[in-house]
């Protein structure tokens, strides 16, 4: 009973969100591209400055020895955070907003952390962003992009609807949506903590 709902709430959402979706994933692509001028534009020292408040990798680089379960914790915990965030605008109407801008500062950290990893580590750099952290892109980014389409989505419709009953009823429904795609990010938060931090050590270290 709850599968299929959930199936018919994420068919509806779909449908009826491409525009949606094609709007935040230009804002994803632009941070994308200006993280990675920002990479080319600063020197190594001023990156790891920078870099060290966006990501655990670069801190561990620097010799900080985060355990498996402690990325898994530290990812878990920033992207729920983010989800929260987001679930909030979306709610409270500030979405059309914010979460835009989410997604373009969310493409800067993605952008900045294989463009400096690239730079500073060449070949090395280029293999670790392919295996280490591609599976996890592929896992939290279209989620993430389902999330904030879920919550733009709504936001858009609590302009116009905010005080009817359809639109207390529908707060369930967003809701559930969000969490649905929440338990897939959360499975990308494991495979950031068990298999990023061993590619990291991998290729990069050697180990």
């Amino acid at each position: 009973m709850v599968s299929t709902k959930m199936r018919k709430l994420s068919k509806r959402h779909f449908q009826d969100s491409f525009i949606v979706y094609f709007i935040l994933i230009i804002f994803f692509i632009a941070g994308i591209i200006i993280g990675a001028i920002f990479v080319n534009k600063l020197d190594i020292r001023e990156n790891f400055r920078f870099a060290n408040r966006f990501s655990w990798i670069f801190q561990y680089i620097e010799g900080e020895r985060y355990r498996a379960i402690d990325i898994f914790k530290l990812s878990l915990i920033s992207n729920m955070k983010i989800v929260s965030i987001i679930w909030i605008l979306g709610f409270i109407g500030f979405g059309l907003l914010v979460i835009p801008l989410i997604f373009c500062l969310k493409g800067l950290t993605i952008g900045f952390t294989v463009g400096f990893l690239v730079k500073k580590f060449g070949m090395k750099g280029f293999t670790f962003a392919l295996l280490g952290l591609l599976p996890n892109y592929l896992i939290v980014i279209p989620s993430f992009l389902a999330i904030g389409a879920i919550g733009l989505s709504y936001s858009a419709y609590g302009i116009k609807g905010k005080g009817s009953r359809a639109y207390h009823r529908d707060i369930v429904d967003y809701s559930i949506l969000t969490l649905l795609f929440f338990f897939i990010v959360i499975f990308g938060c494991f495979i950031e903590g068990f298999f990023t931090s061993y590619f990291l050590n991998l290729i990069i270290f050697n180990l």
